[in-house]
C-alpha cells in the first residue's frame, strides 16, 4: 500500500467509530495482514527480546492487564474468525498461557483496568452489533465474568484510567466523558468535552487531574488536549501541542512531565515527540524517535527510561524496538523483536522485564 493511499484511507478513521461504516485505517490495513499468537519478552538487563510461550489463539485489538497475582489477562480483540469473546492469562513463573472463562460479548478496541478490588472491568469497543455500550466485570477469585451496567452511550474507541478516588474514567468516541463507581456499580452522569476524539491517549498526571491528547474527529487530525479535575468533574482546554497525532502513545514520566510520540498525522507515518510539562502548561519538541511508528506500544522500565516497541511504518509492521533516556533526552535503538508487529500490547512484569503479545504482521 502506497504512502499516498494510507493517508486517504486514514481519513475514514472515525468513522468505523461511530457505526457508520467500515472503511477505516485499521480495517484496511488488515486486509492482508497475519494476526499473532506469539509472545515476546524484553529483558532490559541484556537488551534482548526472547520468545516465551504463545497463546491459544492469533489475536489483535485486544488488551492486556497486569492482576495482582503478577499474571497477564488478555481479553478479547480480533482473530481470523471475527471479534473474539475469548481470554487467557499468562504465567510469568512458567513461561505458559491458560484459556479462561469467555466473556459475554465479542469486542475488540475495548478498555480493560484494573480495580482496586482486583477484578478488571472491560468497557466498549467494536462487536458484531458495531458500536458497544455494554460492560463487564472479570473476577479473578472466581474466574468468571458478570455483568455491569451500561455506559450511558456506545464507545467503539475509548480510554480507560482509574483516578486516585478509585473511580474509572472513560473518553472516547464523542465530546463527552463519563465515570465508573466500582462501589456502586453505576455510570455517572456524563460531563461535556471540547472536542469528540478517537486515536487519542488519556495519562493520569502526578497531580491526579487526567491529561487528554490528539486523537481525529471526524477525518481532521487534532493537536489540541484538554486536562479533566476530578475534584470539579469539568474538562479544561490546554495548551495544544505543535503537532498533529492520531494513533501514538503517550506516557507519564518520573518527573511529572508526559511523553508523546509518533502516530500518524497530516504528515503521514511520524517519529515526531513531544513533551509536555503540567507546572508550565506548555509543550516541547524533543528528539525524533529513529524510526517513524503509529499504534506502538511505550513502557516505562525500572531505569525510568521508555521502551518504544513495533508498531507500523512507511514499511509496514515493524520489528525495531528503541530507548528514550528522560535524563538526556535522546533515543537509542534497541534489539529487534523476533516478529514484526503492530496493534499489539506490552505490558511491565514485576521482574522488570516487558512481555509484548499478539497483533498483526
Amino acid at each position: 500500500m502506497s504512502m499516498n493511499s494510507l493517508v486517504a484511507l486514514s481519513l475514514l478513521t472515525w468513522t468505523i467509530f461511530t457505526g457508520v461504516e467500515s472503511g477505516s485505517l485499521n480495517s484496511r490495513i488488515n486486509v492482508s495482514a497475519g494476526v499473532l499468537a506469539s509472545s515476546e519478552i524484553f529483558d532490559s538487563s541484556v537488551n534482548q527480546w526472547k520468545a516465551t510461550g504463545s497463546m491459544a489463539t492469533p489475536r489483535e485489538y485486544h488488551t492486556a492487564t497486569l492482576l495482582n497475582s503478577d499474571k497477564i489477562l488478555v481479553i478479547g480483540g480480533e482473530g481470523f474468525a471475527g471479534y473474539m469473546t475469548s481470554c487467557e492469562i499468562y504465567d510469568p513463573s512458567t513461561g505458559q498461557w491458560d484459556v479462561i472463562a469467555s466473556m459475554k460479548t465479542a469486542r475488540a478496541d475495548h478498555a480493560a483496568i484494573l480495580l482496586g478490588s482486583g477484578k478488571v472491568l472491560v468497557a466498549g469497543g467494536r462487536g458484531y452489533s458495531e458500536s458497544l455500550i455494554n460492560c463487564e466485570i472479570y473476577d479473578p477469585l472466581t474466574s468468571k465474568w458478570h455483568p455491569t451496567a451500561n455506559m450511558s452511550i456506545a464507545r467503539p474507541h475509548l480510554t480507560a484510567t482509574v483516578l486516585n478516588s478509585g473511580k474509572v474514567l472513560v473518553t472516547g468516541s464523542v465530546a463527552s466523558s463519563e465515570l465508573y463507581d466500582p462501589v456502586t456499580g453505576h455510570w455517572q452522569t456524563p460531563t461535556r468535552m471540547a472536542t469528540a476524539r478517537s486515536g487519542h491517549s488519556a495519562t493520569l498526571l502526578k497531580s491526579g487531574k487526567v491529561l487528554v491528547t490528539g486523537g481525529s474527529d471526524v477525518g481532521n487530525y487534532l493537536t489540541s488536549s484538554e486536562i479533566y479535575d476530578p475534584s470539579t468533574d469539568q474538562w479544561d482546554t490546554i495548551s495544544s501541542m505543535s503537532t498533529a497525532h492520531s494513533s501514538h502513545a503517550a506516557i507519564l514520566l518520573g518527573s511529572g512531565k508526559v511523553l508523546v510520540t509518533g502516530g500518524v498525522g497530516y504528515s503521514d507515518f511520524m517519529a515526531t515527540c513531544e513533551l509536555y510539562d503540567p507546572s508550565t502548561d506548555k509543550w516541547h519538541n524533543i528528539t525524533s524517535m529513529t524510526a517513524e511508528r503509529c499504534y506502538h506500544t511505550t513502557t516505562m522500565l525500572k531505569s525510568g527510561k521508555i521502551l518504544a516497541t513495533a508498531g507500523y511504518g512507511y514499511t509496514g509492521d515493524l520489528d525495531s524496538s528503541e530507548i528514550y533516556d528522560p535524563s538526556t533526552g535522546q533515543w537509542d535503538r534497541s534489539a529487534k523483536l523476533a516478529t514484526t508487529r503492530s496493534y499489539h500490547t506490552a505490558t511491565m512484569l514485576t521482574s522488570g522485564k516487558v512481555l509484548v503479545t499478539g497483533g498483526e504482521n
